[in-house]
């Protein structure tokens, strides 16, 4: 008699893996079978004195425990007078043992439970949790909608997201992720998944009501981009669809991210629950995003990075914090090795192999992901990512090199074509728009300009383009004085420069875009302090307008 109740991981490929506690298990270990053992101790017949006995959580105490005894068999009550007949049994130490990791305290529980599962005991049944998520409920369940969230991010996020992924110095190309004062920084599309995230991560699916399953894992991904911004994003999670898989439930889990009143982006989560199924659902969805197998040819590209053996520690840092990824004892009780990388990271660094050999890491290239999670991943084995090229879709698998498991299949990125992402620039012949903004500018700072550079107190300096070329230079000087606007680089050094076409400058002054939205798509380059950017964004909005 060892009444243990311990945290349970359904083991699983995922990317995202939930410590949850299994009903059944919840049943099997409830209070009702600990009191019988507190009434017997209270009887005026119990002898028994400075005992301690374990009845939860084991890997709390360090304990030698003894063999115990089993006091209850099928689907009968638990009673003091079964514990004081065993009692001999549940107090002998002859063969102690002493557990020295949570799999083995509670491993030998289970054990328990299945020894009386087998002789008629408890059901272990794991598709009684879906029970009362008849297909018939399913139209209720379908459609609802999950408490909408906002995700905030800044260059911390996103920088250290693109170093969980993968991204280094010792690339040169990887600088535009990593490095906030890059000419060209930029946000690796597949960050968008860190923004939707937590309706899965921070447990708003398992509570929807009528949904009565255990979930155990994200089976597949589709990511769907349209531009990122620095800056507050609201998302709302909507349940697409359900279907039965006879083994399980999948749960289609739409998240739409907005800025304002923008869509931002799109994911697909495809959720399995694992042994929910087999109750008659309908088997297909018109709403899932179809994985589309890999071409039966050679790979046209391949491409591999060796992960860190601290590869998990640091993609956790992105907002995953499942401890199956970091921690040796839960890993082991969930039936690995060791610590799984995270499903999420592989696909990361995938995706950026896809970016560095088809789009020259030009993010404004990238459309959208379909992924599927296969089998794990440890940390420190080799990520290689084949890839055939069809068109603007680029479809692609993921190894293990040191194993040759796949363990992304039937994945695919999709490519917006060049001639789709040039930037629109006036024509050839003709005065700079922006001449007349500058030159504007200059007119207003002569009534408000001392007040302006107190509260900027920076150099701008600005390379205005046309037809992929630089056209002017412009400085705005609100450092001192009462600050100036004049052609040409900056006579001392600046605190900022920018660079972007004739036409986007004017469409930022005229407020038809946002600054932000055009520097992480890469509309506008910008080096230096670009924090600046805000005061910057003031000076238009406020003082510039035409």
């Amino acid at each position: 008699m060892n009444g243990t109740l311990g945290p349970h991981v359904k083991s699983s490929f995922a990317h995202y893996l939930f410590l949850v506690f299994l009903s059944d298990l919840v049943e099997a270990l409830k209070p009702d079978y600990v009191a019988p053992l507190v009434l017997w101790l209270c009887h005026e017949s119990c002898e028994e004195n400075g005992s301690l006995f374990e009845v939860s959580h084991p890997f709390l105490l360090s304990l030698k425990r003894a063999l115990g005894a089993i006091v209850r068999q099928k689907n009968q009550p638990m009673t003091p007078e079964a514990v004081k007949a065993n009692w001999q049994k549940i107090c002998d130490f002859e063969n102690a043992s002493k557990p020295l990791r949570i799999q083995e305290s509670i491993g030998s529980i289970i054990g328990v439970l299945s020894k009386i599962d087998s002789e008629g005991g408890i059901s272990t049944n794991s598709t009684s949790h879906a029970a009362s998520a008849a297909p018939s409920a399913f139209a209720e369940i379908i459609g609802h909608e999950l408490p909408s969230f906002s995700s905030a991010y800044t260059e911390l996020q996103t920088i250290m997201y693109a170093l969980g992924v993968g991204a280094s110095v010792k690339e040169p190309k990887d600088m535009k992720f990593i490095y906030e004062g890059s000419t060209d920084f930029s946000c690796l599309p597949t960050f968008g998944v860190i923004i939707a995230q937590k309706p899965i991560t921070g447990g708003d699916l398992p509570q929807v009501p009528g949904l009565s399953v255990d979930f155990g894992k994200v089976c597949s991904i589709y990511l769907f981009i349209l531009l990122f911004i620095l800056g507050n994003l609201k998302c709302e999670a909507v349940i697409a669809d359900i279907v039965d898989k006879g083994s399980g439930l999948v749960i289609f889990l739409d998240v739409y991210s907005y800025f304002e009143e923008e869509l931002i982006c799109y994911n697909q989560f495809s959720v399995f629950a694992v042994g929910s199924g087999g109750i008659g659902g309908k088997r297909v969805s018109d709403k899932a995003k179809v994985a589309v197998p890999v071409p039966n040819r050679p790979p046209d590209a391949v491409r591999s990075d060796a992960t860190s053996l601290n590869q998990s520690a640091l993609y956790r840092l992105s907002g995953d914090w499942n401890p199956l990824h970091i921690d040796p004892n839960l890993a082991g009780f969930a039936g690995f090795d060791r610590p799984i990388l995270h499903g999420l990271c592989t696909f990361g660094f995938s995706a950026r192999h896809v970016l560095q050999q088809f789009a020259d890491n030009d993010v404004s290239r990238f459309k959208a992901i379909k992924a599927r999670f296969s089998k794990p991943v440890y940390p420190g084995q080799t990520l290689q990512t084949e890839m055939w090229k069809e068109g603007n879709r680029i479809h692609f698998q993921t190894k293990v090199q040191e194993t040759g498991d796949i363990v992304i299949s039937n994945a695919y990125v999709d490519l917006l074509p060049t001639s789709e992402i040039s930037a629109k620039t006036p024509s050839e012949g003709g005065e700079l728009q922006s001449t007349l903004v500058f030159e504007e500018i200059g007119r207003r700072l002569k009534d408000i300009g001392h007040e302006v550079a107190k509260k900027v107190n920076a150099v701008f300096e600005w390379h205005i383009t046309k037809g992929g070329h630089t056209a002017a230079k412009w400085t705005i000087d609100l450092k001192s004085g009462s600050g100036k606007v004049y052609e040409g680089p900056a006579k001392g050094s600046a605190d900022a420069t920018f660079t972007l076409s004739d036409e986007d400058f004017m469409e930022v002054v005229l407020g038809k875009l946002d600054p932000q939205k055009a520097f992480f798509s890469g509309r506008l380059k910008a080096r230096g302090n670009i924090m600046l950017s805000q005061k910057l964004q003031m000076i238009l909005k406020d003082y510039a307008k035409l």
